[in-house]
């Protein structure tokens, strides 16, 4: 009998420290079983003896429950509803979904009572830190990089996120990454960070998860400037092959200092699965490829729909098929007709190397609707005015070695799948991130499937995974599609029968 008093205890001291909205039913029960352990123990003449010790005891459980509700209900009452810990029957205010992107990330959401229209704010995934203090996000952090080369300014370290720099543990992939970044990343306190020298000689370290965090914080900031009110709760989107539960748990911290408290954290093909509603119209035992290509990697997964669950069925990614890549084949043709034209080296001149990527990017978008463009930067370099035609034909031969690495890409996610020599098997095939929309990418993709497969494209490639993200951010009565045991952790709210609230 005393055992059982102790565990009721240790219940309801669980459940005042952890008080949650959601543990009521838990405080409740246990000063119900307090209060039934103490009557039989007053009929069980073998505990006659232990009735005063018992007293004492179930008499503490009384006033801490008493203290508990006399002490803290008003403020449990006033307690701002928008920051408790998300459940489904709790208002929570606005839910914003965020997409951190390696080249853009993007937020959004709809405001309470108006989910018809859907906001949709997104800036360019760069962070810098200023000598004299402070942080820039975005737009103003690309533009400080450009007139700073020697800054603390940063883009591409979402694949960093939650790694570990020695290869031990990571394998080639985090080194590869490295490899290719235009600073040096060091692991220190087991994180990997950005390390730069300032000016006056002085080592500066900057965590991956300070800067993803900077990034969430303008995202937040801008969709509050966009609603008029506090955000607190966020769904969050990454990648299903290359994000461990590591980078998970990391998101789910850096979302916190941020301000947000993550609702879910769910992979990306889910999400655009979701966006564009399979998960009300595929038939039972469908098949959905997912081929997501964004600025730095290419990710391709197949899953099926079946009683409700999602289940992978295989993935597979290259990190280093990405939009970035085929600007940087496109900025070596022209780094080399800089140098033949008008005798000028500019491979080692940071800041002439910024202005012709973003050239060469808005002129790769441009061909992605017309087949012609010009790349032009004024001032490139010592009075240097660029202006040269770009075809789409050009851009092709410029990147024709990227090209077979995607159908390379297709073939191994669906051999995985045991696919490959039923590919009439695939329902549906789905096509998000920006780099998607290059036509010869969309063609490649058509041809794999004999040129039958309608490709879902009614959907801006750049906005479907946080349209599903946002979709799945409210409650609906019929609940949401479950993840399966195929899938990673899913972080987030009560999804029919699947609850994986943690953090």
């Amino acid at each position: 009998m005393d055992s059982a008093l102790r565990c009721v205890a240790r219940r309801l001291t669980q459940s005042i420290y952890y008080y949650r909205p959601t543990d009521r039913n838990l405080l409740y029960s246990s000063l119900n079983q307090g209060s039934s352990l103490f009557l039989l123990m007053l009929l069980d003449n073998s505990s006659m003896a232990r009735v005063g010790r018992a007293i004492r005891a179930f008499t503490w459980l009384l006033v801490a429950a008493a203290l508990l509700f006399s002490g803290t209900a008003s403020a449990l009452l006033d307690y701002d509803y928008e920051r408790r810990p998300p459940h489904p029957s709790y208002p929570l205010g606005t839910v914003i979904a965020i997409d951190l992107g390696n080249t853009n990330s993007c937020a959004a959401g709809y405001a309470p009572g108006h989910t018809e229209s859907m906001f949709h704010l997104c800036i360019p995934s760069w962070v810098a830190f200023p000598d004299d203090g402070g942080v820039l996000v975005g737009e103003d952090a690309m533009n400080y990089a450009a007139v700073n080369p020697d800054a603390a300014a940063f883009s591409g370290f979402k694949r960093l996120l939650g790694k570990r720099v020695n290869k031990l543990y990571e394998g080639g992939f985090v080194q590869t990454v490295i490899e290719n970044l235009p600073y040096k990343v060091v692991e220190k306190d087991v994180r990997p960070h950005i390390e730069m020298e300032t000016k006056d000689g002085l080592v500066r370290h900057f965590s991956i998860e300070a800067i993803t965090t900077a990034v969430f914080a303008k995202l937040k900031d801008m969709a509050e400037a966009h609603l008029g009110h506090k955000v607190h709760h966020a769904v969050f989107t990454l990648p299903q092959q290359y994000c461990s539960d590591a980078a998970r748990s990391a998101v789910l911290h850096t979302g916190k200092d941020a301000g947000l408290h993550a609702m879910r954290i769910l992979d990306e093909p889910i999400a655009a699965a979701v966006a564009y509603g399979l998960h009300g119209k595929l038939p039972d035992e469908g098949n959905v490829l997912v081929l997501h290509i964004g600025g730095g990697t290419a990710e391709a997964s197949v899953l099926t729909f079946a009683n409700g669950v999602f289940e992978f069925l295989g993935g597979d990614l290259d990190p280093f098929l990405g939009g970035d890549d085929f600007d940087r084949n496109v900025m070596n043709y022209f780094i080399g007709l800089v140098r033949d034209k008008y005798g000028r080296d500019i491979s080692n001149d940071t800041a002439a190397l910024r202005k012709l990527r973003t050239a060469c990017e808005d002129a790769k978008k441009t061909l992605s609707d017309m087949d012609r463009a010009h790349v032009s930067v004024e001032s490139l370099v010592g009075g240097v005015d660029l202006s040269e035609p770009l075809t789409r034909a050009k851009f092709e031969e410029l990147n024709h070695d990227l090209f077979p690495k995607l159908v390379e890409l297709l073939d191994m996610v669906m051999s995985e799948a045991e696919l490959k020599k039923n590919k009439e098997l695939v329902t549906e095939v789905i096509l998000i991130g920006g780099t998607t929309m290059i036509p010869k990418v969309r063609e490649l993709v058509r041809d794999y499937f004999g040129g039958t497969k309608e490709l879902n494209t009614k959907l801006k490639p750049d906005e479907a995974v946080t349209f599903g993200a946002t979709l799945l951010s409210h409650p609906t009565a019929s609940g949401y599609p479950c993840m399966g045991v195929n899938s990673r952790h899913q972080i987030g709210v009560q999804t029919d029968n699947c609850y994986a609230y943690d953090y």
